[in-house]
Formats: C-alpha cells, structure tokens, sequence
C-alpha cells in the first residue's frame, strides 16, 4: 500500500481509539500500538516491515547456479528442429584466393629508342606492331651535331696520325743521342693526348648511336653525308609506341621515337587486401585466368610489396607469365586463383554451420556426457567460402577447433536464438532483482523518514 493510504488509514484508526483512551489511557494504548504496527506505520524499531523476497533471492540463485551458457535439447527437441551434427576436420588440402590483376610489359626489357641530339627525322623505317632484330634499321635522322661530332672524329684521328709518325721517327733519334731527352718527352705527350682526344671524339659517335662501321666510313664522307644517321635497334621485339614522325624535328628532351619490347612474356600486376596480405608470399603458385577466353596458364610469385597502398588499401604483387605466341596482350584484365598452403592447426567447418552475431563468429559444439548440451564458442576466420570455412589455428586468445568435435552444421541459426533468449532471460531477472530491492528500499526510506524526505 502507499504511504498516503497508511496515513489515512491511521488517522481513521486514531479517531476511532482517541474516545477510548480518553477514558481508559492505560488500557488503550496497546490497542493504538497494535493498531499501527498493522497499517504498516511502524513496528518496535521504528520500520515499516519488508515483504518475504526469499522466493526472488532462490530463484536468482538457482538460475545462476545451474545454467553453465549451454544449451540442453531433448531428443524430442532434437527431432523437432532437425539439429544435423558433422565432425570438425583438419585442413589438409589448400584453399584458393581469388584476386584480380592486369598484365603489363615488362619494364626491365623495354627499350626506348630515342636521339641523342638535335635532328630532323627524315624517314621512319618501321611501322606500329613491327617485329625487329638487333641491328634493324628503325629512323633516318639528319642534324648538323652529328656532322660536327663526326668532323671531330676526323680531326683528332688526323691530328693523332702526325703525332704518332713524329713519334715513330724521332725515336730512334733520341736512342742515337742525336735528339735531345726532352724533345723526346714532349713528342710523346703530344702523341698521347692526341690519342686521347681521338678516343674521346669517337665515343661520342658510340654514344650517338654509331657503329664501328659507320664511324669509320665518317672520314670519307662530305658535309650533307656527315648529317645523317640510321638509328638501328639495340633489342628484340615489337614496335609498340611510334611517335617518330618524318620532316619533324625533334631534340634530346622529346618523347621516345619508338618503344619496343619482347613479348615471349609479360608481368601480371595485381593486389591483395591488407586482410589476405599476409597470406601471399614469394613463389607461391597461382594460375593465371583470361576472362573473355579459355586460356589459362601457371606462375608464382615473384615479389609482393613490403607496404600497404594508402589509396587502395591493398599490398601489390607481380607474377611473370610466358608469351610464346604472343596471344596476351598488355592491359589485359585477368583472374588470379592463388593457392593458400594449409597450416597446422587450422580446421575446416562447414559454411552453415557458423552463426556471426555484432561482427563475430560462433559455433555450436556438443559437449561430451550422456546429456545433450551444446557449448557456443568463438572462433576466428582464416579463409571463408560459400561451402566451407577454414578457423584459424589456436592461439593464446583464441581457443579454435579440435579435430573430431561434433559442431552444429543444420539448426545453428535456431541455437542461437534459444541462447540469445536465456541470456535475456537471465539478465531480466537479475534486473528484476536489483529493481525490487530498490523499490522496497526507498519505500521503507519513505516510512522511516516521512513523505518529503529523499
């Protein structure tokens, strides 16, 4: 009852004793006492007496005691819900992990072919898409650069043929002590840095792009023919940029006149999330997939990097394919299945029988006696595809799966739901307890104190 209701109570019982103890004060006043202590205003310690709470205390004690977070079924139960066990197994064979990739050149083998110098391109020799040898003619250039390298050539190997015939005759001379020692000493440093400059002029031509041949054949060569060059390939290949153009002049800074580069093989670039990044490493295998084809073909792994892209938040790998034909083509878009070796440790389950809840995973496993209880337990995912998934291994906070435990693999879901249930259950009345005691707590505070007091 309420405080309200008591004191009203009480003031129709005081009115109906007051007659009474004004004629007998002695006798009447363990009958107003009596009469107190039942509308609940009081009892010998000045407090409003509690109801009997013993029944909440038990009951939050058994359920307490006896629910161990499993969860027991009948065989009825069992039947009802069609629970399906299977035995946990250990990872044996690999997974796969599907990535994406584009092929590319290869960039340590791509040559670009481009002047040295200022020239005019009179004449391109090669088309886009042509397949050269080393030493093809690619782009006749002219440029009067080259026809002054060229006239250097020819000056120092003039200027170093007088030295060295001074030299060859003066020699002897010095030998017969009819030419002084100096004079001889002088004759040779001239001999020598003349042949200096004539190895310094000609390697410019070398530089320039001149072989052997046709620096030699410089010195007989007039002006207009001193001008021009062939520029020959230095590699194999495939014409693959051409940006040379005829009656254009172009100078050492320009884009490449041509590109070319082999195609026996190319690169395939691709990237792993940081999530699966640590499980790709060098030389694992992987086949690599053409989607608008049936051609496959095997690689492996040749480096992955060592950091995480900010922009895509992924580690990007290379892998080399061969090209024999030449049927890939670069910027072709590709699937890559990887091949995960297994671990020790790690288990395989099937798909259904893992229940995520707020981002985390469980499992159900039958818990060893005569009765039939299920334990919910964590798990962590190493590898998760539509049938099965792998758990990673057990570590210090992580207990995973061992082989040969009966896992939940059909009614998970309904397991789930009757745990979420006890656990609410559970709470509810652990709730109910601590409200009940603060509601006879501030009600006896109410009868002790007086209204008004808080």
């Amino acid at each position: 009852m309420t405080l309200a209701w008591k004191f009203g109570i009480g003031f129709v019982v005081l009115l109906a004793v007051a007659a009474p103890v004004a004629l007998n004060p002695h006798g009447a006043s363990e009958r107003v006492a009596n009469a107190l202590h039942w509308v609940g205003l009081g009892n010998q310690e000045g407090e409003s007496p509690k109801p009997d709470k013993t029944w909440l205390e038990e009951r939050t004690r058994e359920a307490s005691r006896t629910w161990d977070q499993s969860i027991r079924l009948s065989d009825k139960q069992m039947q009802a819900i069609g629970v399906s066990l299977v035995a946990v197994k250990a990872q044996e064979a690999p997974t796969t992990l599907r990535l994406f990739g584009v092929t590319d050149y290869d960039p340590a083998k791509v040559t670009v072919v481009r002047s040295q110098f200022d020239c005019r391109v009179d004449r391109v020799l090669v088309d886009l898409g042509s397949s050269v040898e080393v030493g093809d003619p690619l782009v006749e250039l002219f440029s009067a650069d080259l026809a002054e390298a060229k006239s250097n050539y020819e000056a120092a190997v003039s200027q170093w043929e007088r030295d060295h015939k001074v030299l060859e005759y003066k020699t002897p001379l010095a030998k017969e002590d009819t030419l002084p020692r100096k004079d001889l000493i002088e004759i040779q440093n001239d001999e020598a840095q003349s042949r200096l400059k004539m190895k310094l002029t000609k390697d410019k031509l070398l530089v320039y792009g001149l072989t052997e041949k046709e620096i030699e054949a410089a010195k007989s060569e007039d002006g207009v023919q001193k001008a021009r060059m062939t520029l020959r390939s230095r590699a194999k290949g495939m014409v693959v940029t051409r940006s040379a153009v005829a009656g254009n002049f172009y100078t050492a800074t320009d884009p490449p006149l041509l590109t070319i580069t082999p195609l026996d093989h190319l690169w395939v670039r691709g990237g792993v999330s940081e999530l699966d990044a640590e499980k790709v490493e060098k030389d694992q295998n992987l086949t690599v997939v053409f989607p608008f084809s049936d051609k496959r073909t095997h690689a492996k792994i040749d480096y992955i990097d060592k950091a995480i892209d900010p922009e895509s938040r992924s580690a990007k790998f290379r892998t080399t394919i061969e090209n024999p034909e030449g049927r890939f083509k670069a910027g072709m878009f590709v699937r890559m299945m990887l091949e995960i070796p297994s671990r020790p440790g790690r288990t395989v389950i099937p798909r259904s029988a893992m229940v995520s809840v707020d981002r985390l995973d469980y499992v159900f496993i039958k818990k060893p006696g005569p009765d039939i209880a299920f334990e919910r337990r964590q798990i962590f995912v190493a590898k998760e595809s539509n049938d099965i998934v792998i758990v990673a291994e057990p570590a210090e906070d992580h207990r995973g799966l061992e082989p040969g435990e009966q896992v939940v693999a059909i009614g998970a879901l309904i397991l789930e739901q009757m745990y979420e249930d006890r656990v609410m259950a559970e709470g509810a009345l652990l709730s109910l307890q601590d409200d009940v005691h603060a509601t006879f707590a501030t009600r006896a505070t109410h009868v002790v104190a007086g209204p008004g007091v808080h």
